[in-house]
């Protein structure tokens, strides 16, 4: 049986997906393994969703704290613009705890101090950037013991890719 030049195309295709698949989720193990640990205060959002069940929509003090450096609602909205549907990172300093507390954001990676990092964000609405990490899914019926939580915990690599890992209490106490 002679097969089509399409079903060679339509093959092709598929392993193609496949492999990128494999290698993001390859990606993923090696910053989860590797990456360094940061800690991210969060800022309380509702743990609920009809639809997906329990979770928790992580809102990191962080992802404001640009907007809050501007007084004036002119400084804000230039600023926003600058920022509106763009990538870039979010540079942090870490304390002795590993906690990240906001720095600058920037346009790309420039020269930092050894206890600082960057994390990679997209700006989606002008003034709170996303950096990947908003949904932390735990099992149904769990909701109050994770409503202590008061970090969010990633894993970081050298090129600011993150990873959610699991969200921590305020005696940064990993919440399992």
């Amino acid at each position: 049986m002679k097969k089509s030049k399409t079903t060679y195309i339509i093959l092709i295709t598929f392993i193609v997906i496949v492999f990128f698949f494999f290698m993001a989720i390859i990606q993923k193990e090696r910053i989860i393994k590797e990456g360094k640990l940061v800690l991210l205060e969060l800022a309380p959002v509702d743990p609920r969703s009809l639809i997906q069940g329990d979770y928790m929509q992580l809102n990191y003090t962080i992802s404001t704290k640009e907007r809050d450096n501007f007084g004036s609602t002119a400084d804000q909205v230039t600023n926003e613009e600058k920022y509106k549907k763009k990538r870039g990172y979010v540079l942090l300093q870490l304390d002795e705890k590993q906690i990240g507390h906001y720095v600058k954001l920037s346009d790309k990676m420039e020269k930092k101090e050894n206890n600082q990092i960057y994390i990679r964000f997209f700006n989606y609405d002008g003034w709170q950037y996303n950096i990947g990490a908003e949904s932390y899914f735990f099992q149904e019926g769990e909701a109050v013991k994770f409503e202590k939580a008061k970090y969010g915990a990633l894993r970081v690599d050298d090129k600011g890719n993150s990873v959610l890992i699991g969200v921590y209490d305020k005696n940064l106490r990993w919440i399992k």
